[in-house]
């Protein structure tokens, strides 16, 4: 007999979760408001998905049903726009580590550095910008500031900075605070953790913060994909954004591609997730394999 207290793998729900079952118009209604929002699209077989990660923020407010969930969402106009956020922030999906993918990082130091610095001979600023789009609880943008910070460090007058995104404003939170548990920076050597790291102890458990000159590197923002313009008003060398757009419809795609090449420099490069591609969607970039794309003006 299945168990009724799995509903999805990874996530368990109480007995009384897991009967509170969310029906297709209520499914309806938030698969089109979370896409109108944040342009993340739920395709009918997410539906369990959406029922067990919001169980327990009904059990919070008290509401015995999604009936009656829906209902505020669409009677209560200060309820629907105090709860968005916190809707957004249970939908999305948060999966990251330190150096994912690696070969990205490789292709910094190894390629895209050394150019830029030859550029630099030429009389271009000393300048570099990068954009993480979709930083989740850190890991990337850290990972983005340990690779220009020990690329950079000695190099003279240079000015670096990346700006680190995330629609969720609770991975946010997390990612400013730049304190991971012991087992997150198993991808980093023990030369890199002392080095850009912190060792404290919370709770009995080992923890290590991310060291002053990694911080000073990134500067923390909520940004919805979907809203434009960005605030952010540099030209951009680069742009990480790895494992979004697999949750936005082609249309979708092709809008964010638009508006990422405003806001590359001339021939300003574009990193994707390994099961991302602009094939079919965008000819404004250049593939050069490893899911990594040249601006092609």
């Amino acid at each position: 007999m299945r168990n009724p207290c799995r509903i999805l793998e990874g996530e368990f729900l109480d007995f009384k979760s897991a009967f509170n079952t969310i029906g297709d118009p209520e499914f309806d209604f938030i698969k089109d408001l979370v896409y109108k929002q944040a342009g993340i699209f739920l395709a009918p077989h997410k539906k369990i998905m959406v029922q067990s990660r919001l169980n327990a923020r009904l059990r919070q407010l008290s509401l015995p049903s999604y009936e009656e969930y829906v209902s505020r969402l669409k009677k209560d106009p200060k309820f629907a726009s105090e709860e968005m956020q916190e809707l957004i922030n249970r939908i999305t999906t948060n999966k990251t580590d330190f150096f994912r993918e690696n070969h990205h990082f490789e292709f910094l130091k190894n390629d895209f550095f050394p150019m830029l610095e030859e550029n630099a001979k030429s009389g271009t600023q000393k300048t570099l910008r990068i954009w993480c789009s979709a930083s989740s609880t850190g890991e990337e943008p850290y990972s983005i500031a340990i690779t220009v910070y020990d690329y950079f460090q000695t190099k003279k007058d240079w000015n670096c900075k990346i700006y680190a995104s995330d629609i969720d404003t609770q991975v946010l939170n997390t990612a400013k605070l730049g304190v991971y548990r012991e087992d997150r920076l198993e991808p980093v050597s023990e030369i890199l953790k002392s080095k850009h790291f912190n060792k404290q102890m919370i709770k009995d458990q080992l923890h290590y913060e991310a060291k002053p000159h990694l911080k000073a590197l990134v500067d923390f923002k909520q940004i919805n994909l979907l809203h434009y313009p960005f605030p952010i008003t540099e030209k951009l060398d680069l742009i990480f954004c790895r494992n979004v757009v697999i949750y936005f419809d082609k249309p979708t795609q092709k809008t964010l591609f638009s508006r990422f090449e405003e806001m590359l420099k001339p021939k300003g490069y574009l990193i994707l997730g390994h099961s991302e591609t602009m094939f079919g969607i965008s000819d404004s970039f250049k593939f050069l394999g490893h899911t990594i794309y040249h601006k092609k003006v």
